[in-house]
C-alpha cells in the first residue's frame, strides 16, 4: 500500500486538475461529468480499501476547494462510492480479468446513476437546496453513461497505480 500511495496521490491530483479545467467546462445537457467520483470507484474495484478511500478524500477535498458547493460533500459521496466498490473489489466482482467484460462498466454506470442522487440528498441535509436547480434525472443519466464509457480505461489506470496483479520481488 505504501508503494502505491505516492503514485495514487499524483494521479488523483492530475485527475482533479483535468476535472476542473476540462470536464467542468464541458457540459453535456448542462451536466458536468464527475471524474472525481469515477476515480475512487475505480480504485475501490482494485480491492484496496485504504487507497480507494484516500483517493476519494483527496479528490473530493481538492475539488470542493474550487467550487461553491458545500465543502466536503463531494468527498463524502466519493468515500461512499469508494467503500462500496472496495467491498465489491475484494469479492472479485468488478475484476477486469476474471469477471465478464460488461460487469465493470455496468457497476460504474450504477455508481454514476446513484452518485448525483446521493450528492443532492446530501446537499439537502447540509441545508443547501441550490443543488436541486437542474434536473437530477439528467445528472444521473449523463454520469451513468459517461461512467459506463470511461469505466474500463479508468479501472485499468487504477489497477496500474495500485500495483494490482504485480508479483512482490524478494
Amino acid at each position: 500500500m505504501r508503494r502505491a500511495l505516492a503514485p495514487a496521490l499524483v494521479v488523483t491530483l492530475l485527475l482533479v486538475a483535468v476535472q476542473l479545467t476540462v470536464f467542468s467546462s464541458l457540459r453535456i445537457e448542462g451536466v458536468v461529468v464527475m471524474l472525481v467520483w469515477l476515480w475512487p470507484f475505480a480504485m475501490g474495484l482494485t480491492g484496496n480499501t485504504t487507497l480507494a478511500l484516500f483517493c476519494a478524500l483527496v479528490a473530493g477535498i481538492f475539488f470542493d476547494t474550487h467550487t461553491t458547493t458545500p465543502f466536503g460533500l463531494t468527498a463524502a459521496v466519493g468515500l461512499l462510492l469508494a467503500y462500496v466498490a472496495s467491498r465489491l473489489g475484494r469479492e472479485g466482482v468488478g475484476d477486469l480479468d476474471s469477471a465478464a467484460w460488461w460487469v465493470t462498466p455496468v457497476l460504474a454506470a450504477v455508481a454514476g446513476l446513484s452518485a448525483p442522487l446521493l450528492y443532492v440528498v446530501g446537499g439537502a441535509f447540509a441545508l443547501n437546496f441550490n443543488l436541486w436547480r437542474g434536473s437530477v434525472l439528467a445528472m444521473m443519466v449523463v454520469n451513468a453513461v459517461a461512467f459506463l464509457i470511461l469505466a474500463r480505461p479508468v479501472t485499468r489506470l487504477a489497477r496500474s497505480v495500485a500495483h494490482v496483479g504485480e508479483r512482490v520481488r524478494r
